[in-house]
């Protein structure tokens, strides 16, 4: 079975290589298929998230292998520090969790 590039550009000025996409995983192999493409391991975790501005996809393996996400909190990704950072996104009409889970879980939470 051929492996399917979901990202399509990388971007620069990360710290790290960080990959436009235009979804995020959908399934748990999915998520295993894409973290071996972009080169994560088990110290340096997949993430897909929105861009600072929730106007991109972005796939990155992070510094850290998973991070807990408190309900009612959307992480993003910072460009000009490279970090991970958190919106209260109670308000949003659909998308915001509801339940605190790992960010390793992603791809459960449609």
């Amino acid at each position: 079975m051929e492996s399917t590039v979901y990202y399509k550009r990388k971007l620069e000025g990360y710290a790290f290589p960080v990959f436009s996409t235009k979804e995020c995983p959908e399934n748990q192999t999915e998520w295993k298929n894409r973290s071996s493409a972009i080169n994560c391991t088990e110290s340096n975790g997949y993430m897909c998230l929105p861009n600072e501005h929730f106007t991109e996809l972005l796939e990155f393996c992070y510094i850290y292998p998973r991070i807990l996400v408190q309900k009612d909190l959307c992480l993003y990704l910072v460009k000009r520090f490279s970090r991970i950072d958190s919106y209260n996104c109670r308000k949003f009409t659909n998308g915001c969790p509801k339940l605190s889970y790992f960010s390793s879980e992603t791809y459960t939470r449609k």
